[in-house]
């Protein structure tokens, strides 16, 4: 009788240790794991992720919205679209949806896409410190969507975007949400003009979303969104469209443009939206911070920024007005300037 229970209580004992091991090893992935968030977001951080989608369309910002239990792929549009007119190519990261054609054309597109993100997940660590695998992310893979035509494209950005919402992008867009369990990617959308169209280097335009997209995303899923801290669409729209050129074309400006980011561009605050300031003075200061500083130095800064604010981070490297002068004085008038 004894015996019976020393054993009754032994296997309760461990079966307690095993419990006690699985919790902790889920506290430890959700310390280490930035992308996922373990509370309620506050009503301030609402307002800024509602309020971003003013500054940008080519990343569509759902609410908080985002469950428990609507991270698996098998809740991707995608596996809900036509089994006769789409199919998919998919690897251990991402899950890529095409339309069928006769010729399998849309199947090469569709490698070209998985192996051309494949590659640039592995820049993504030098510049932004990390990239969230699904084993980041309750599984989930990347879902991209490559669509056959203009139709379809803003068929799939209202289904992404709880309808109602339709991208101006003329190459591409994403649609992400942002709940209690964290930010999730619903899809970057490519649009099938980025297939044809190349840029002044010869690659399709669709390589330069691609960068972009990831980028933005890569970041957005690395902030601390239980922290209230300020953070600017210009710096998250500069470090992704930086990210993007490659070290490629930059944005230059015209004098009377100069003029304006010297008068209305502070480093703590939101820049104007007027002829996307936002977005080209924001990709401008991060070029100027990489020149200047350094690309270790630059990655240094965007980390920083995943739990602080963006002024504070910057006040690190200096006085902000000094700085905000070192750039503004960066900037050369060019007539080949920025469309307005």
């Amino acid at each position: 009788m004894r015996k019976q229970v020393i054993a009754k209580i032994t296997t309760i004992v461990v079966v307690m240790a095993v419990i006690a091991l699985v919790i902790a090893k889920l506290y430890d992935i959700g310390t280490h794991r930035p992308s996922l968030v373990y509370r309620q977001l506050s009503p301030d951080m609402i307002q800024w992720i509602n309020a971003f989608n003013q500054f940008d369309a080519e990343n569509i910002i759902r609410g908080a919205s985002v469950g428990p239990f609507d991270w698996d792929n098998k809740a991707d549009i995608g596996q809900k679209l036509s089994a006769g007119k789409w199919a998919k190519e998919e690897d251990a990261n991402i899950v890529v949806y095409y339309r069928k054609d006769r010729d399998a054309q849309g199947q090469i597109r569709a490698r070209r896409v998985a192996d051309c993100v494949e590659n640039i997940i592995l820049e993504l660590p030098t510049y932004l410190g990390t990239y969230h695998y699904p084993a980041d992310l309750n599984g989930r893979k990347l879902a991209i969507y490559l669509p056959d035509n203009d139709d379809e494209y803003q068929t799939l950005l209202r289904k992404l975007g709880d309808d109602g919402v339709v991208g101006s992008s003329k190459y591409g867009c994403s649609v992400i949400a942002i709940g209690p369990l964290g930010c999730q990617n619903k899809g970057i959308i490519l649009h099938p003009q980025g297939f044809r169209d190349t840029n002044t280097d010869g690659d399709p335009e669709y390589i330069r979303v691609v960068r972009r997209e990831l980028a933005y995303y890569t970041y957005m899923a690395g902030l601390d969104y239980n922290r209230d801290t300020r953070r600017f669409a210009w710096f998250v729209q500069g470090i992704s469209e930086h990210f993007s050129l490659d070290g490629k074309l930059q944005p230059s400006f015209s004098p009377e443009t100069i003029a304006m980011l010297e008068r209305e561009c502070r480093l703590d605050a939101e820049f104007p939206t007027k002829g996307r300031i936002h977005q080209l003075g924001g990709t401008s200061f991060i070029e100027f911070y990489e020149t200047t500083y350094g690309r270790n130095a630059l990655s240094q800064l965007i980390q920083s920024t995943y739990t602080m604010p963006v002024d504070s981070a910057l006040s690190l490297t200096g006085d902000l007005e000094s700085l905000r002068q070192q750039w503004i004085q960066s900037l050369s008038p060019s007539e080949l300037c920025e469309q307005e």
